[in-house]
């Protein structure tokens, strides 16, 4: 383990990057205690560069601090065109651009750990939902610590509203016990 660029310390999350045809362009990796996103080519070996954070633990717009998940912003031809990164310890939701070491910004909580409709408590893992379009219709995230899942809108700063748990912590069926990620169910034709 190790801070270098063929180095982890702590991967706590991952995404695939795919051309049309389905193969494997690269691999992102969230290397948690490095506080950065890295983009790995797909082989054994590959040089990884950090395309999000990476700049030391912090709350600035190119800095995360233990980053716990990623997923991919698509357009509708399947290109990349941003990452969302979990950022934990920010208790935020980070919009980044795919280039290397490109400037993020906060989408979703940043206003503090907390449990109101703008807050999250230590987040660990988001999905998108997407139009067809491949305009994005909200951003979900799973709230660890406020035991639920928060389904925010796209606009930059706005609530969030409870779509699962938010009950305490428990097995209720009102209720999720430290919530770790989120996935969409995608509606057969």
């Amino acid at each position: 383990y190790g801070s270098a660029a063929n180095q982890l310390n702590g991967p706590s999350g991952f995404a695939l990057v795919q051309a049309a045809d389905g193969s494997v362009v690269a691999y992102l990796v969230v290397d948690y205690n490095n506080h950065r996103v890295q983009r790995c080519a797909p082989a054994e070996g590959g040089a990884c560069t950090a395309v999000a954070g990476g700049h030391g633990s912090g709350s600035a717009a190119n800095q995360l601090n233990n980053p716990t998940g990623v997923e991919l912003v698509q357009a509708a031809d399947g290109s990349v065109v941003a990452y969302l990164v979990v950022d934990w310890s920010n208790h935020r939701v980070q919009r980044c651009a795919p280039a290397e070491g490109g400037a993020c910004t906060t989408v979703a909580g940043g206003h503090g750990w907390g449990s109101a409709a703008n807050q999250f408590n230590q987040p660990r893992g988001v999905a998108l939902e997407q139009a067809a379009d491949g305009s994005i219709v909200a951003y979900l995230v799973a709230d660890n610590q406020n035991h639920r899942v928060q389904r925010c809108a796209p606009a930059e700063g706005d609530a969030c509203t409870t779509v699962a748990g938010g009950n305490g912590d428990g097995s209720a069926a009102n209720q999720l016990s430290y919530p770790g990620g989120v996935a969409l169910e995608q509606a057969a034709d």
